[in-house]
């Protein structure tokens, strides 16, 4: 491994771990931490946070291959939604564009000048397909629901396997009640 500088380049947690592995072998902090080209203090840092190093090393093997082409894309993905907001501020940007494209296309057909042109059905299905997208975006996705559904069922299964039957009551009563709670606000 070659010699970096903590300024210029930040150490990896496997990095990290090598380098707190070589006080034992060294058997002296200062000359492990000129040999790396770190603080000492930063060294006693990492010692304090070994747990969380050898953490994050178990989460990075674990972590699923992918190419550099889909983890792009993934992270283009990423900052378009980070951009747009959080889910329920995305339906309601959806749903003024809707809005605003079913106005504009109502002025427009309005403005037509030979209106009896356009054949009642089209114009009806227009109308109807802008409605039937305001009215889906103003519904939860179904994906949602579905998942909220799976999870709860999950955990009920888990809940049965080490809770008697009252406990298992008052369990379904008291996440009935944070979830009235979250459907007020």
């Amino acid at each position: 491994m070659s010699k970096k500088r903590a300024g210029n380049k930040e150490f990896s947690p496997e990095e990290k771990v090598e380098i707190l592995k070589d006080i034992s072998v060294i058997g002296n902090v200062s000359k492990v931490a000129q040999k790396w080209g770190v603080s000492r203090q930063t060294i006693y840092n990492w010692k304090a946070e070994r747990s969380e190093l050898d953490d994050q090393i178990i989460l990075r093997e674990n972590k699923p291959d992918f190419d550099s082409k889909t983890l792009t894309e993934i992270d283009k993905y990423r900052d378009v939604l980070s951009d747009l907001g959080t889910l329920e501020q995305r339906k309601e940007k959806m749903s003024a564009k809707v809005e605003f494209m079913l106005m504009k296309i109502t002025t427009l057909l309005e403005e037509h000048p030979d209106l009896d042109a356009i054949h009642p059905k089209d114009l009806s299905k227009i109308m109807k397909d802008l409605h039937d997208v305001r009215k889906e975006l103003s519904n939860e996705p179904t994906i949602i629901i579905e998942y909220k559904n799976k999870v709860r069922e999950q955990t009920l299964q888990v809940l049965q396997d080490f809770l008697n039957l009252d406990q298992l009551r008052e369990f379904a009563q008291r996440m009935e009640a944070i979830e009235a709670d979250y459907e007020v606000v």
